[in-house]
């Protein structure tokens, strides 16, 4: 039943990614913001709405899948300009998604002689990927989840105490939780590291 469902999943993922190339070699371009872009090719088109899917599922705003997208799909190093450009991308939004992707270690900046511009280039390596987001991005986030835990557990001592006893209980059971986490992060970059 496994293997079925893992083969399902590749067929419905080709199946997805396939229409989203035809659906890009049918008009050529993309629109954000009602304003339009000529330029990408049907793969870059594909790759910047695959990329853009991956962002949703982690939470990700859209402008960070789509910058990700169009460097990867990109032979060359890509300034910010260009990169707002051919996405359409306002200054801020394109500044701030490069922002987010350079703290997780995504993209790098690349120097370009007689250039004064920052060009930006794609991690490639899946290790590298999850090893930046997982230190820049999940890491910090179990510290502020554990200050938040400690406010609400000033909160819940002042509850009655048939109430202050079941909210005990669920903190608890969060802390075992954030405890987990803070545990499985070491060991992740340690094993991503290889």
């Amino acid at each position: 039943a496994r293997k079925v469902q893992k083969i399902l999943n590749k067929m419905r993922f080709r199946r997805r990614f396939w229409n989203m190339a035809q659906s890009a070699g049918r008009n050529g371009k993309r629109v954000r913001n009602g304003g339009s872009h000529q330029g990408l090719s049907p793969v870059e088109v594909a790759l910047v709405e695959f990329f853009v899917s991956l962002a949703d599922i982690a939470g990700m705003p859209k402008s960070v899948g789509e910058i990700y997208g169009l460097l990867f799909s990109s032979e060359e190093p890509l300034a910010m300009d260009e990169i707002i450009a051919r996405l359409g991308l306002s200054k801020g939004s394109a500044s701030q998604g490069l922002r987010f992707l350079r703290s997780c270690q995504a993209v790098r900046t690349v120097y370009r002689v007689g250039d004064r511009r920052d060009f930006y280039e794609p991690e490639l390596g899946l290790r590298n990927l999850a090893a930046g987001f997982l230190k820049e991005k999940i890491g910090p986030r179990l510290v502020e989840g554990s200050q938040k835990l400690a406010q609400l557990e000033e909160i819940i001592a002042r509850e009655s105490p048939n109430l202050r006893k079941v909210h005990e209980n669920r903190v608890g059971r969060i802390r075992s939780w954030q405890k987990a986490g803070q545990r499985i992060i070491p060991f992740a970059l340690k094993f991503l590291k290889g």
